[in-house]
């Protein structure tokens, strides 16, 4: 199981010697989905794709930004032996074509002095050296931003759980008033029913008061968000990534503290607190992965 992170997240690598430096930065923040941009030195263009399937293999959620930076110190020329010898020819036979014959030595030397060898940064980074130097930095920096996402789920997590302690604790109570606030109910519309039509036993009364009594029963919303606060309990024992379902829960606990102040007026202001509780957990469940 993997543990519960935040959709928010930093990490940063670093490694220099006396040929380069290298910084690699990864940071996010929330999004419906996985949103990818990777900034790179041009050279560095070529590891694009390796970088957005290794963010892929290790993160669900979130809009995640890659920043790279590659300085170059000093390059040591490679020589290419094929390019060398084609001026070594040219030499030769330019020499001859003119009647000269020259050493071998004094072939090399102007060899040597007319051939310019080009320092290419790209040919450097395309070599098996300096990719497994780049994606051990890039590894160090995604593992940092990995740790830092999972502290943050940490803390939000213990918030999460705080809260729907309170939601438990305000149900119980509702679970305790719900009857009484339902009679007390029951008795003002009975009241004013009276009132209105003078007669005490009105059949229309009866009826008018049966229909009431249906509408205030909040025993089957009571059940129902009893049913999604255990929902939301497990998928938090399931770990990462659970941000989606658990927005969907909420959703449905709202509904039902909602339909319970509908019916039962007399409810607040538990009923604010509880969707106070349900609130904070939203908020707070919008930022997981």
């Amino acid at each position: 199981m993997e543990a519960i992170r935040s959709m928010t997240g930093f990490g940063r690598a670093y490694y220099r010697d006396e040929n380069l430096k290298l910084v690699v930065l990864i940071r996010s923040v929330n999004s419906k989905g996985l949103e990818i941009s990777v900034r790179l030195p041009r050279e560095l263009s070529i590891y694009e794709k390796d970088i957005r399937n290794l963010i892929k293999e290790r993160v669900y959620r979130g809009s995640i930004s890659v920043s790279v930076q590659l300085e170059f110190f000093k390059i040591k020329p490679e020589v290419k032996i094929s390019d060398l010898a084609e001026i070594v020819d040219e030499i030769i036979s330019s020499t001859r074509h003119i009647g000269l014959n020259i050493s071998d030595d004094l072939v090399l030397q102007l060899a040597f002095k007319f051939y310019k060898p080009t320092l290419s940064e790209e040919s450097i980074v395309e070599n098996e050296e300096f990719k497994q130097l780049f994606f051990s930095v890039f590894d160090k920096a995604l593992s940092d931003f990995i740790r830092s996402k999972v502290e943050e789920g940490r803390l939000l997590l213990e918030d999460i759980k705080r809260q729907l302690e309170v939601l438990e604790n305000l149900l119980r109570e509702v679970k305790e008033r719900s009857q009484t606030l339902a009679e007390r109910a029951k008795e003002k519309l009975l009241s004013k029913e009276r009132e209105i039509l003078g007669k005490e036993d009105s059949a229309v009364v009866v009826q008018e008061l049966k229909l009431l009594l249906e509408r205030l029963d909040i025993n089957e919303e009571i059940q129902r968000l009893e049913s999604h606060i255990k929902l939301f309990k497990e998928e938090l024992q399931k770990g990462a990534p659970i941000g989606k379902k658990l927005e969907f829960i909420t959703q449905e606990m709202l509904r039902e503290v909602n339909t319970m102040g509908n019916k039962l007026p007399d409810l607040f202001p538990l009923n604010v607190e509880m969707k106070s509780a349900i609130d904070k957990i939203r908020q707070q469940v919008a930022n997981l992965e």
